[in-house]
This record gives C-alpha cells, sequence and structure tokens, in this order.
C-alpha cells in the first residue's frame, strides 16, 4: 500500500497529491505511516536537500499573493517545480481553508508543474498548522523543488512561518510603518527579507527608514555577540501594470539568502530547529489527546472536573489536584 502511494507521487499524479494532502490535513493514521516511510526513504535527504523552502507572510492587503504570483514565474521560466501552499483562516465549523485557491494565481493553474492548494490554519496561533509542514514533505516527494508557503498575517504570535521555510519575506506596505513599530520584536526576527509593496504609494520612504533603524540595531546586537548576521535586505516593489518593477531584486535576494543558508550547514542547523520544534508540538498534541481520554473515562479526574465547575475549588486548585491524578508534577 505504501509503495503504491510512494510510486502514485513519484510519477506526479496529481490526483494522488491532493488525496495524500487531504489525509494529513486530517491526520489520518495511514497518511502519518505514508510520511513516515517517505522520511525513511534513503532518497528523501536527497531530494529535500535541493528544495527552497520560501515563507512569505504578511498583514491582509500588502500583496503577497500578487507577489507569489510573480516568484511563481520567475521560478518557472530557470525550470523550476514550484508547489505553493497558502494558509488560510480556517472555517471554526469544519477546519477547512475559508478562502480558497488564491485567485491571482490562476495563471498558473493549468501549469503540470505548479501545484497550490490552499489549507486552513486550524486554529494555530503561529499561522502554521502540523498539516503544513506535512504537505511540504509530500511536494518534495513529488519533485517540487521550490516549495511557497504563504501564511495569514504576521504579529508577536505568528512566528511559526520562521521554523517551517528556509528563507521568509516579511511583506509591507508603504502604510505599515505604524504596524512595525507596533510589531518590532518580532518581525525582526522572522524576516530574512523585507518587501515594501506598492512602493509607489507616499510613505514608502518612511517605512524602509524605519526597518533599516530596526535592523541596524539587531544586527549591532549580533556582531557584539559574535555572531556573523545576514544583512537582511529591503526590496521595494511595484506591481503596477507595465511599471512593475523590484520583482527580479526580490529574486536575487532569496537567491542570495539561500546560498548563505548552504554556507557551514546553517541550512541543516536550520531545519533541525524546525524539526524540534515540530517534535515537540506534536507530542504535546497527541499528550493533550491522551489527557482528553483519561478525563472522559475516569470518574475520578471526572469528579474534580465537577468540582471546579461548581465552584468547589479554584481553577488552580483543581489543575494541581488533575495532575497529581494524572502523574504530572506541577
Amino acid at each position: 500500500m505504501q509503495s503504491a502511494w510512494l510510486e502514485r507521487l513519484e510519477d506526479r499524479d496529481e490526483r494522488a497529491l491532493a488525496r495524500a494532502i487531504s489525509l494529513v490535513e486530517s491526520e489520518d493514521p495511514g497518511a502519518l505511516r505514508l510520511l513516515a516511510t517517505i522520511e525513511a526513504h534513503p532518497d528523501y535527504a536527497r531530494r529535500e536537500a535541493r528544495v527552497h523552502v520560501i515563507g512569505i507572510t504578511g498583514p491582509p492587503g500588502a500583496g503577497k499573493s500578487s507577489l507569489t504570483d510573480r516568484l511563481i514565474a520567475e521560478y518557472r521560466a530557470r525550470g523550476h517545480r514550484v508547489g505553493v501552499l497558502a494558509v488560510d483562516p480556517s472555517s471554526p465549523f469544519s477546519g477547512g481553508a475559508l478562502l480558497g485557491d488564491r485567485v491571482r494565481m490562476n495563471r498558473h493553474a493549468l501549469d503540470p508543474h505548479v501545484y497550490m492548494r490552499s489549507l486552513g490554519s486550524r486554529g494555530s496561533l503561529g499561522g502554521l498548522s502540523q498539516p503544513i509542514r506535512a504537505a511540504t514533505r509530500l511536494l518534495i516527494w513529488a519533485g517540487f523543488d521550490r516549495i511557497i508557503l504563504e501564511t495569514v498575517g504576521v504579529g508577536q504570535s505568528e512566528l511559526d512561518i520562521m521554523y517551517a521555510a528556509d528563507s521568509v519575506t516579511v511583506v509591507l506596505t508603504p502604510a505599515g510603518g505604524d504596524q512595525v513599530q507596533a510589531t518590532k520584536a518580532g518581525i525582526t526576527e522572522i524576516a530574512d527579507l523585507f518587501v515594501v509593496n506598492k512602493s509607489e504609494l507616499p510613505g514608502a520612504a518612511k517605512t524602509i527608514k524605519v526597518l533599516k533603524e530596526m535592523l541596524d540595531v539587531k544586527r549591532m546586537a549580533e556582531l557584539e555577540r559574535g555572531l556573523q548576521p545576514f544583512a537582511v535586505p529591503i526590496v521595494a516593489t511595484s506591481l503596477v501594470h507595465e511599471a512593475e518593477t523590484g520583482v527580479d531584486m526580490w529574486f536575487a535576494a532569496l537567491e542570495s539568502h539561500r546560498a548563505y543558508l548552504l554556507e557551514q550547514d546553517r541550512l541543516k542547523a536550520r531545519r533541525g530547529v524546525g524539526r524540534e520544534r515540530e517534535l515537540l508540538e506534536r507530542l504535546q498534541e497527541q499528550v493533550r489527546l491522551a489527557v482528553l481520554e483519561r478525563l472522559r473515562r475516569e470518574p475520578a479526574l471526572q469528579e474534580e472536573v465537577q468540582r471546579v465547575r461548581d465552584g468547589a475549588c479554584s481553577v488552580t486548585e483543581g489543575a494541581a489536584t488533575l495532575a497529581s491524578l494524572l502523574g504530572i508534577g506541577l
């Protein structure tokens, strides 16, 4: 069964890929076994090594989808196979993506070397979910060597993209100067590149100035700690009709960052941190489900929950008692 799936994905069977991604979204046990088989395959490491995973994030309305469309075209012109996973807000009822496939990328819909899929964030505060990472592995096995993750929003709570992508672009607009200030503690941590899109509008110079000042402070702090940081570029782009500018510079900056990562095993180290984080998240989820199952079937635990509901004890006291009953030290 597993070998048949592997062959269909290797043969670039789009229906098989779509079905496999749907199964990992639903945490199907068979799909999880398929992922384990893929990762254990002797050829997987070689395929993963030639892949560049690009994260694109930023506030709504910044033009992320339009920029992604241009980036797809740049990669296709150079013969790359491109997979796009667009992370949309989840429906609170079905858990599925609300926005669906990005209409701005539809010109690539008939290209057999481009695969696009929208997935729900499923309530992940970081803007990503475990199925996104699993779907990335499926795309790698299917032979896509450039994978773009476009995520919802950006802010203090939306940092997961830096653990799932090799190179993260944060897209802002000229009106984003105040937003940069409000989120600066997180925004400079996740960005490997900044794109100030819609730069034909007033305020672009101010936004770029604010970003440069923030990055200078960060770079000086890193140099004082003996680090050799990547010089984060800021690219101004405009996608207004024939006057389109900056996309080629953005592409070149992404290539430069990939070259930087390939030096001194930085890419291997970065992906290792991402795998560790994913491991801990998966472990946390398994523990959560195990605890909920015990709460459902053990009367002593149910009684303690009821005491909290009735106000017979505080939440803090109840949590400590439940932890003790579960054998968890707090």
